[in-house]
């Protein structure tokens, strides 16, 4: 039985050791018009991180999406749409800021299509 238990606990320990990281974490976006279930890749671990750090942190919660442009896409996360004063109809949103920015993450295997969430990205420099 002793041989058991500690075969059992070896066992345990090198599945542990040597399982791979989970290949997507998920995350669950909560609208009025229902929940949107996100999936971020780990082939971009800033772009991840960031979203994670700032979703924990409430960065998100309250803004508006303030650009719809039907059947291409939706844009929102500007922290300027929580203040009503900046947030009035017929204001333009979309250039609050966080305060940083993170590196560019390309990947040629990940590409848009229908449902990809995406960050927004300044011009480069000419």
């Amino acid at each position: 039985m002793k041989k058991f238990f500690t075969l059992s606990i070896l066992l345990l320990t090198l599945t542990a050791a040597f399982a791979g990281p989970p290949k997507n974490q998920y995350v669950r976006i909560h609208t009025v018009y229902g929940d949107c279930i996100l999936r971020l890749y780990n082939e971009t671990p800033l772009h991840r991180d960031n979203f994670i750090k700032l979703t924990k942190k409430g960065f998100y919660n309250g803004t508006l999406f303030h650009r719809v442009i039907q059947n291409f896409m939706i844009q929102g996360g500007d922290p300027d749409s929580k203040d009503p004063v900046k947030a009035k109809p017929g204001a333009e949103l979309g250039n609050g800021e966080v305060g940083y920015t993170i590196p560019a993450e390309f990947r040629d295997s990940l590409f848009h299509k229908r449902g990809v969430l995406a960050a927004a990205r300044y011009p480069s420099p000419v």
